[in-house]
């Protein structure tokens, strides 16, 4: 192990490393689909392809609406609980602001938000966990200060984080009016022009209107690292960022996944 990441094990948190009481976390908060659907049935799958391929949620919390990569209990709950709580708190405040027509990023212009305070950082632990369970998804390794942080062991914010109206609801509301609606954007892998190795990584939550856009970028102990301890993981970033080159992203691709267009 290095002094940026550890090694992906299946059966270990990928929040600590702990192999023991493991658990799931929602790739979106139950709380938050609770507030969304309300006792609505939901359907879960692929809307954006040719193909659509859906299958039936049975409830918020249901295991089909979890990482597949586990968390321990103590992560999954005492040492997030207050990011936890936090992002339901900031989320309320900001679904407010754009019901009434204001940009939701307004939600930071209250006090407590002051940049540096501790519900400020728990805003952005709760995505530096979300990013991070995603990257085990992958069988990435552990990105240990994204891991630290997101469980409040460390206080060095790494998430870069925007608040906006999601571009997909606004164009099927314009053609069938508001209804509910909830996505995350997967894991994308920003890579160097020249090398093609990983220098970020970047991924999206929407709830109704509602979509964060969140990364973390790699300093360069952490890019040395992965090429030099993890080549396999390192090989596959290269991979994904040598088709995307090959195949851009359409127009429509971009803004869906919180890019602004060039």
């Amino acid at each position: 192990m290095g002094i940026a990441f550890a090694p992906f094990i299946s059966d270990a948190c990928c929040l600590c490393g702990a192999t023991g009481d493991l658990t799931g976390e929602h790739k979106i908060k139950a709380s938050a689909l609770r507030s969304e659907f309300g006792k609505a049935s939901m359907v879960i799958g692929r809307f954006d392809g040719p193909d659509v391929v859906s299958r039936p949620a049975q409830g918020v919390k249901s295991k089909t609406l979890h990482f597949s990569a586990p968390v321990c209990r103590s992560c999954n709950s005492s040492r997030t609980q207050q990011a936890d709580r936090e992002f339901d708190r900031f989320h309320r405040a900001a679904r407010e602001l754009l019901e009434q027509g204001v940009d939701p990023s307004r939600a930071f212009a209250d006090p407590r938000y002051e940049v540096g305070s501790g519900p400020y950082l728990n805003v952005f632990r709760y995505f530096a966990k979300l990013l991070a369970c995603h990257l085990a998804e992958l069988r990435a390794p552990r990105p240990l200060h994204m891991t630290a942080f997101a469980i409040g062991a460390a206080h060095q914010n790494c998430i870069w984080l925007a608040v906006n109206e999601d571009w997909t609801y606004q164009k099927v509301a314009a053609s069938f009016g508001p209804h509910q609606y909830a996505a995350h954007g997967g894991l994308v892998v920003y890579g160097d022009k020249k090398s093609g190795d990983a220098k970020a990584f970047h991924s999206t939550l929407t709830v109704g209107p509602l979509r964060y856009v969140f990364h973390s970028r790699l300093n360069w102990i952490q890019r040395w690292e992965l090429r030099a301890l993890y080549p396999e993981f390192n090989d596959w970033c290269r991979t994904q960022v040598k088709v995307a080159s090959e195949n851009p992203m359409s127009d429509t691709e971009r803004l869906a996944l919180g890019f602004e267009l060039e």
